[in-house]
């Protein structure tokens, strides 16, 4: 998948930190496991939903994704449990594919 069209499906539908004049180059551990998700050939799908991912859902991905993302532990308010703070887009994306059974944890952990 193009790269601009995993930023229109991950990035400005679900990630309320995006910023479209920002430097591109950067992306959270989220994206680019999805790109790498992607490329390795697993159908991912970006449908929109309200829905509030389980805790054990977020410790999951905290403990497995954030602790490796480039914006852990100095940029992520979400990781440091700050109130009132939100989880990047490409989490709430591995979230719901998580809650979906469209993935699975060792999917994530596989960075081959």
């Amino acid at each position: 998948m193009d790269k601009d069209i995993l930023i229109e499906n991950v990035c400005r539908n679900y990630c309320r930190y995006y910023k479209p004049s920002k430097d591109e180059e950067l992306a959270c551990m989220g994206f680019l496991i999805i790109q790498r998700l992607l490329r390795n050939g697993k159908e991912i799908t970006f449908e929109k939903s309200r829905a509030v991912l389980d805790p054990s859902t977020e410790e999951t991905l905290v403990g497995n994704v954030c602790v490796t993302c480039p914006f852990f532990p100095d940029d992520c308010d979400f990781s440091l449990k700050r109130e009132g703070s939100f989880p990047c887009g490409g989490f709430v994306v591995l979230g719901r594919l998580m809650e979906a059974g469209s993935i699975r944890i060792d999917d994530i952990r596989n960075m081959d």
